[in-house]
């Protein structure tokens, strides 16, 4: 069996997220048998170079086995001469098309891809509702009022969530971007982020897990300041607290914060997370299938850390192909600590894109049982993208 052409897929820009996902195809000389992968460069800036990587690797792949996913990976990687210089459009490219190849292998011997990790480790996964700062439903959009946070945090648990994420700083009272977190913090900010804890606290009661997102805004100084005045919450682990790209400072964090700390989403490949493993400065890592390597790598990832004790919670916020990749992974590791079901995922605009709409029943997933990894895309996307066709 050999790669015969790769497609990729720039998605046009959804309007209400504003992103742009990247998607992928590759082909085999195998009549209709074909995998599906993704990218984890939807949002914020750069995607196109992601489309740039996939397509200029994607070339040095075509007729090759797409079972030798270890070979292939360790080409691109090794051979490529900036494979290894890493960073997020490398690894992203890598991602993509590993998870695509082994899509291909699941189908072509007609077992879910989670059997070819090792089987079920979890039967069911434990899901939060994630990025309740945006609102939890169809409608998108920044929320202000303290009142608004406790009312998306209700919403969530009609929907049988017993965990949620939110930014509790991200935006001021009126819904309008907070620019500058880094320092000490001002009082009146420390509270407007303190008051929205409480209220969601006292909205969904001692039992539900509150988990405090920071999307790195935060360094070191306010990271710590606006954790003292929320430890009291009991918060499940307090996320992205400051720029992955100097490891010490997390290990200086973690000495001051009573919470489990999480960090991963812009963390990439086993080498990526070596020195927060040897600092154990992480509780929870969040590698992203779409930019950490893959299936491929998301295992070494995880086994490393199990050698920590360290959990592994993927991070999502793609399509639903990124979401069933994402599953398989979760399923097969025994250090799973929950999954994360981005708002976005509620959103027509993202559910066009993909044919399974898979959703948690009662705040639990389980893993789809198609062959690969149980997704694919819509005419949608070959509509409403920008496209990119690479043959032999």
């Amino acid at each position: 069996m050999k790669i015969t052409q790769i497609e990729i897929f720039h998605v046009h820009r959804r309007p209400k997220s504003g992103q742009r996902p990247i998607l992928v195809k590759i082909s085999t000389d195998e009549e209709g048998l074909y995998g599906i992968g993704e990218a984890g460069m939807a949002y914020g800036a750069g995607g196109s170079a992601a489309v740039g990587a996939i397509k200029d690797f994607g070339e040095l792949i075509l007729g090759r086995d797409p079972f030798d996913t270890e070979a292939i990976w360790e080409h691109l990687f090794k051979k490529t001469f900036w494979g290894q210089g890493g960073g997020t459009a490398i690894f992203s490219a890598i991602s993509a098309l590993d998870i695509a190849l082994w899509d291909i292998k699941g189908k072509f011997l007609n077992v879910p891809v989670y059997k070819l990790l090792g089987g079920k480790t979890n039967k069911k996964l434990r899901t939060y509702a994630s990025q309740l700062q945006f609102g939890w439903g169809p409608v998108r959009g920044a929320r202000g009022p303290k009142e608004e946070y406790a009312a998306e945090a209700e919403n969530a648990l009609k929907d049988g969530y017993d965990a949620i994420k939110i930014d509790v700083l991200a935006h001021d009272r009126n819904g309008k971007n907070i620019d500058k977190l880094e320092g000490p913090l001002p009082y009146a900010l420390i509270e407007l982020g303190k008051e929205r804890v409480e209220i969601i606290r006292k909205t969904v009661g001692p039992y539900v897990d509150i988990i405090i997102e920071n999307h790195a805004n935060t360094d070191l100084v306010s990271a710590i300041q606006f954790a003292k005045s929320i430890e009291e919450y009991n918060i499940f682990f307090y996320e992205e607290i400051n720029t992955p790209l100097n490891t010490e400072l997390l290990r200086h964090a973690k000495q001051k914060i009573n919470i489990p700390i999480a960090s991963g989403e812009r963390i990439y490949s086993r080498w990526g997370y070596t020195p927060y493993f040897k600092d154990r400065s992480i509780d929870v890592i969040q590698p992203d299938l779409g930019s950490c390597g893959g299936f491929s790598e998301f295992k070494k990832i995880a086994d490393t850390a199990h050698t920590y004790e360290i959990s592994v919670q993927a991070h999502v916020a793609g399509t639903g192909v990124a979401e069933a990749a994402a599953l398989h992974a979760e399923t097969s590791i025994p250090n799973f600590c929950i999954h994360e079901h981005h708002q976005k995922t509620l959103l027509p605009e993202y559910q066009e894109l993909c044919k399974y709409n898979y959703q948690p029943v009662n705040g639990y997933f389980i893993v789809p049982e198609l062959p690969g990894i149980g997704q694919d895309i819509t005419e949608t996307v070959y509509k409403k993208s920008d496209y990119t066709v690479i043959k032999a």
